[in-house]
Parts: structure tokens; C-alpha cells; sequence
């Protein structure tokens, strides 16, 4: 027999690696085709979670066959196999180290657990079959738990002044403004995830802070509190949290 056959990687060995070749072009495909509509949500974690479990499985089988000591060749493709099958386990490693808030459970986040900012366009935005907008006591719970940073923001600025901020913030954010209404002081806006186009709506409301003047000027502080809502999932993996606080980072940064 030629020394090219006996050295050549076996057909086995060469169908494991081009297995791992589609799962690891599955796994921003199962993403982005949910992103640009070509099939649901629910069709793209299916197809994210065969990645996963598919690497997982090509990973034990490549481990058990090198045990084995094939030849070269077939030792060759079947180190690439394990290489290309790498990627979705890293992300699957990523999910499970997670820190606690990641795994609270809930998507419904607000700075204000005993009057949360109420949605009013949102209603029609998200539709009848995403999540309630009701933010509950066991939800306040939870969040209590969870994400105790998360609180109303205090601001020097007068009201308007704060509301016109809080508009550019928002924007500057990347945030899809579908509403605001100065005069109440509640802004709506939604933001869309890069990878499986996932829509989250958030309420942003300012009011003054009684009994808080600036300087002895008369002129009247704020206080800007938000929610973010998540329009599919149980769980937000902390994400609504993130975009509370990164909101309230960069506000408060636009005036240094």
C-alpha cells in the first residue's frame, strides 16, 4: 500500500472534522439568521444548542480515538476536529461561570421597586405575544437579591435639563427613541442585541427630586429612574441590569 494512503487521514476521522466545520459556522449562523428574520428565535437557540452538544460530542470522540494513537494522518484531522469544535464549548464555559446575576431568572429590571416607570407605547410596540410589562413583588424580590445596585439616579440638572440628556444619552447608546413626552418626563426606546436581534424596551422617567433645590437658586434637581424590559426569554442573563447601569454611567459622565 502507497505511504500517502497509510499516512492519509482515515474517512472517519475526515467526516469528524467537517462535522465540526458546520457546527462552527452554525453558531454565529443560528444567531444571525434569527437577527435578519430568516427563521425565529426558537429555531436559532435550537440550532445554537445542536452546536454546543454536537462540539461536545466531537470532542469526547476525538479524545477517545487520539487515545487510541491513529496514524498521522487521521491524528492530524482529528486535532483540527477538536480545534474547530473549541469555540461553541468556550461559550457554553462562558454561560455556566456566569456570576449569580446572570442566573436570577428574571428580565423585567427596574431603580424603582415600589413605582417602577410605567411603558405606554411600548404596549403596542411589543405586541401580544411578548412578555407582560406587570413588575411584580416576587420580581422586586428577586431583583432585590440580585442586583441591589441597581437604584434611581439623583442629578443636579433641572428636570428639562435632565430629560434632554437623557434623550441624547439614549441615542448616543444606540437606542431606537419611539417616544417621549417632555411635559411627563417619560422617554420610550428599544434596543435591538447585535447577534440574535433580540428587542428589549426601556422606560426612562424623570421627575424633580422634592425638596431639593441646587445651590439655594431655586432651581429644582432630578431624579431620573429607568426600566428595561425584555420582549422574549425568561431570563436576560443580567443584560437589562447592564444596560440600567451603563445608561447611568454615561449620563453622569456627559457632565464631566
Amino acid at each position: 500500500m502507497p505511504t500517502e494512503a497509510t499516512n492519509g487521514p482515515s474517512k472517519g476521522a475526515l467526516r469528524i472534522r467537517n462535522l465540526a466545520i458546520v457546527l462552527l459556522v452554525l453558531l454565529p449562523l443560528s444567531a444571525l439568521g434569527s437577527r435578519f428574520g430568516l427563521w425565529p428565535f426558537t429555531v436559532g437557540l435550537l440550532l445554537l444548542a445542536i452546536a454546543m452538544l454536537g462540539s461536545l460530542l466531537i470532542q469526547i470522540i476525538t479524545a477517545i480515538w487520539l487515545f487510541r494513537k491513529p496514524a498521522a494522518g487521521t491524528k492530524t484531522a482529528l486535532r483540527y476536529a477538536s480545534l474547530f469544535a473549541l469555540p461553541p464549548l468556550v461559550l457554553v464555559a462562558a454561560f455556566m461561570r456566569g456570576d449569580d446575576a446572570t442566573k436570577a431568572g428574571i428580565h423585567n429590571i427596574t431603580t424603582d421597586y415600589s413605582n417602577p416607570p410605567q411603558f405606554v407605547a411600548a404596549v403596542k410596540q411589543r405586541g401580544e405575544n411578548s412578555n407582560p410589562l406587570a413588575y411584580t413583588p416576587e420580581i422586586a424580590a428577586i431583583q432585590k437579591e440580585f442586583f441591589p445596585e441597581v437604584a434611581s439616579l439623583n442629578s443636579e440638572l433641572t428636570p428639562a435639563e435632565a430629560f434632554a440628556r437623557a434623550v441624547t444619552t439614549a441615542e448616543t447608546m444606540g437606542w431606537v427613541i419611539y417616544a417621549q413626552d417632555e411635559t411627563t418626563g417619560r422617554i420610550e426606546a428599544v434596543e435591538t442585541t447585535f447577534w440574535f436581534g433580540f428587542k428589549d424596551d426601556i422606560v426612562i422617567r424623570i421627575n424633580s427630586a422634592e425638596g431639593e433645590e441646587d445651590g439655594g437658586t431655586g432651581e429644582t434637581r432630578s431624579i431620573i429612574d429607568l426600566r428595561s424590559v425584555s420582549r422574549v426569554g425568561r431570563s436576560d442573563l443580567g443584560a437589562n441590569a447592564k444596560r440600567i447601569m451603563s445608561f447611568q454611567t454615561l449620563f453622569a459622565d456627559s457632565n464631566k
